[in-house]
Order: structure tokens, then sequence, then C-alpha cells
């Protein structure tokens, strides 16, 4: 007999690594972080179940998304730099960047918990629901870690679990 739970586990360090290592193919470091300042600049990933109850979210400062989808993509350091210099997440850094988050939907997805999958992708400059903005700033039930990822620099990461 197996039992339900209602609500995504936090998942580990070493999950949200391996599963960002093995999409970009570059060494990917997590040392401790803090949680990223409530900037129009982040992304914001909401995870939903099946029923569409908000399950968790992922925070990602301009640097990380910059250099996640600067490394996903292979773009040259120096474009994603200018890119995180202007404050602007181009097109093609920010598709690359919601492709990896799309992925670690299967962070959550563990046996006797619910399905989880990415439902919406805030973008720089994106209004985020109050719900969301709330969410993304509750102190408990989270993981703030800084992300490093070989040649291309680091960020900050944030993954909260409602």
């Amino acid at each position: 007999m197996s039992v339900e739970t209602e609500q995504s586990p936090l998942p580990s360090r070493h999950s949200v690594r391996n599963t960002i290592e093995g999409l970009v193919g570059r060494d990917v470091d997590l040392s401790d972080g803090i949680p990223p300042p409530a900037k129009s600049t982040n992304v914001v990933a909401v995870y939903v179940t099946d029923q569409l109850k908000t399950s968790a979210l992922v925070v990602v400062d301009l640097e990380c998304a910059a250099r996640i989808g600067g490394s996903l993509g292979m773009i040259p350091r120096g474009v994603v730099d200018e890119g995180i210099k202007a404050r602007d997440l181009p097109k093609d850094l920010e598709e690359n960047c919601y492709e990896v988050l799309n992925v670690m939907a299967s962070i959550f997805n563990l046996p006797n918990h619910p399905h989880v999958r990415l439902y919406e992708m805030y973008a720089p400059g994106s209004a985020i629901p109050a719900d969301i903005a709330a969410l993304a700033a509750t102190v408990g039930n989270r993981m703030d870690v800084k992300l490093k990822i070989s040649g291309y620099g680091d960020g900050t990461l944030s993954v909260v679990i409602k």
C-alpha cells in the first residue's frame, strides 16, 4: 500500500546540480546562498500539480538565468556577460533558460508525491502575480544556493516548496 502526499518534497542539492549539469554539459557547483532579492530582472518558474495547484517555484536571478541559457546554447561567455551588463535577458538565453527550468520539473516528481510540471515562467520585466511573489519571498521550505557553471560564472537559484 502506498500513500501519496499532497506536497512535493524539497529536492536535494545533488538532484538540482545533476539535472542542470546533465543538460548544459558543463560542471556545475552549488554552495550556500541567499534568496535572490525581489527584482524585476529575476526569472520565476511556477510548477503545478495536475490539479493546477501551485506546488513549487524556482527563482533565478538575471545572472543565473543568462548563464544557464548561455551554457545550454553554447553561446560565448562574452555575449552572456554583455546581456547581464545591459540588465537584459536576450530571447535566445530566455528560451534556453525556459528549457532547463522545464526539465527541472523532474526533480519534484518522486514516487508517492503529486506529478508536477512547469506551468509558467515569468521572464524579466514580467508582472508576477501577488501570490507567486509572496511565495517566492517565503522563509521556510526552500533551498537557496549560489550556482556556478564552469566557464560561465555564477548566479543565485532558489527552490521554494509550497
